[in-house]
């Protein structure tokens, strides 16, 4: 449990590997193509998001001359500049084995007679733990390697699509048509980083996105350094950002949360407010129990996400088994977001990314007391979840923040 969480104990209920708090139709269920993902894939060969992208800049010019706040030269250049180690110098966030997310080792060899490093699977686990946390994880925890969350295809902004397979290789490699996993990397090392509720605060603006930015760089740095130090002892490793397969899921496979509304990931300690990144690895340890805290029952009820999503993208009323287009992968049983709106907006209304829903979720508190007790209720005593709801509404809590007091702190 995060020391951020006293009461944690009271409303985090374990979970059997057997019964995660997801619902799967594996006779629906395929693994998902990159390619028809909205961010990378269908911005590089749809006309329509790409549409999109190209007005992005004309939006962007007319709300800087604008001169609305959170709007100005100044946010829109911290937004940029907040994701250059994620998105420059050849790597990028949704791509693998580029950049900092290289498959091969990035740095010197130790010394050839060097033996590699031998424990317990209990060691190895608390020492990528310690190794996570201090490059930078707020969260890490560990899950098998559910091959059903890799991608079927990867896909490049250059064009290229490649089948990921699984094979009895020794070590991974990318060949002209396929990414090679080798079938005895069984493990995978899930990190999350909490980006400031202060800041997403301020969102849709790109002073309140910069947030996103910023965690997606500081998450370059993590799978790196992680993927490095685990290739230093003698295994081997795959850093991953938004790459590679599905991190949401294998996030809840490792404990550190449920998905609601809004299609996030929303953990006990930070709500949604937070991102995600994984280093796949031979290196055996030991895996961390999915576990529920009342938020699929909390968001049947809430809906406060879809009230502030300025596209209408993330569905009312019950969950589904689909959703309405190939963006959305059939077979899961949960809210399934028009992820076409939320792209258009992106682009034509905003400029920028959006994390309105973030912002608006109940979940999203800085730690204290009263939040955890909060959280008590929702796991323990669902019959006051509309109540809690109102509370939120009546505290003021979720409402978008003035950005230009982003500038004003020294």
């Amino acid at each position: 449990m995060s020391k951020a969480t006293p009461l944690a104990r009271l409303y985090i209920k374990k979970l059997t590997p057997e019964n995660p708090p997801y619902q799967v139709d594996d006779a629906i269920y395929k693994r998902f193509d990159q390619r028809n993902n909205l961010t990378v894939g269908r911005s590089t060969w749809d006309e329509q998001i790409q549409s999109y992208a190209k007005r992005s800049k004309e939006t962007r010019n007319k709300l800087i001359q604008r001169g609305q706040v959170g709007y100005n030269i100044k946010d829109y250049a911290l937004f940029l500049s907040s994701g250059v180690v994620a998105y420059r110098n050849g790597t990028e966030i949704n791509h693998s084995n580029r950049g900092l997310t290289s498959w091969k080792k990035l740095g010197p060899e130790l010394p050839g007679d060097a033996e590699r490093w031998e424990g317990t699977p209990e060691e190895a686990t608390a020492m990528v733990k310690r190794v996570a946390r201090f490059v930078g994880a707020d969260l890490v925890r560990i899950a098998p390697l559910n091959r059903r969350w890799i991608f079927s295809h990867s896909f490049w902004s250059d064009g290229s699509h490649k089948e990921i397979v699984f094979k009895p290789v020794d070590e991974p490699v990318e060949t002209d048509t396929q990414m090679i996993v080798p079938e005895n990397m069984q493990w995978v090392i899930m990190m999350g980083t909490r980006m400031d509720e202060s800041v997403i605060s301020y969102s849709p603006s790109p002073t309140g996105c910069a947030e996103t930015r910023i965690t997606y760089s500081k998450m370059a740095l993590q799978v790196a350094a992680l993927a490095e130090f685990i290739r230093g002892i003698g295994y081997h490793a795959i850093p991953s950002m938004n790459d590679l397969g599905l991190n949401i899921p294998f996030a809840i496979d490792a404990g550190f949360g449920e998905q609601g509304r809004n299609g996030k990931l929303i953990t006990p300690e930070f709500g949604p407010s937070v991102r995600l990144c994984k280093v796949v690895t031979d290196l055996p340890l030991v895996r961390d129990n999915p576990i529920r805290f009342g938020v699929v029952r909390f968001c049947e009820v809430c809906e406060k996400c879809a009230d502030e999503c300025p596209s209408n993208a993330i569905p009312r009323g019950s969950r589904t088994w689909s959703g309405p287009s190939f963006s959305n992968n059939p077979g899961v049983f949960t809210w399934h977001l028009d992820n076409e709106s939320c792209r258009k907006y992106w682009g034509v209304g905003n400029a920028t990314n959006c994390t309105a829903c973030i912002r608006a979720c109940p979940f999203t508190k800085a730690p204290g007391l009263s939040h955890e007790l909060a959280r008590t209720f929702i796991s323990n005593a669902p019959i006051f979840d509309p109540v809690l709801r109102r509370l939120d509404d009546f505290f003021g809590y979720g409402k978008q923040g003035d950005a230009s007091r982003f500038w004003e702190k020294k």
